[in-house]
């Protein structure tokens, strides 16, 4: 039986280092967009994108917090 390769154990982990932090800067820029497009949709009273931008900021935000325990 071969031991796995130290780098190549290195390069998985920062692998998946950097997926996590990309992933959290996605999450981020998309948090700041909602919140501008959610403040478009009351200055236009537009309820019904108002409704359909919280409920994607609430996923967001649920995922965040499950993430973090």
């Amino acid at each position: 039986m071969e031991r796995p390769n130290y780098m190549q154990q290195q390069n998985v982990l920062a692998g998946l280092l950097s997926e996590i932090a990309i992933d959290r800067e996605m999450r981020s820029l998309r948090k700041k967009a909602l919140y501008e497009e959610i403040d478009q949709a009351l200055a236009m009273k537009n309820k019904e994108s108002f409704l359909r931008l919280t409920a994607e900021l609430r996923e967001i935000m649920t995922y965040e917090q499950s993430e973090t325990g």
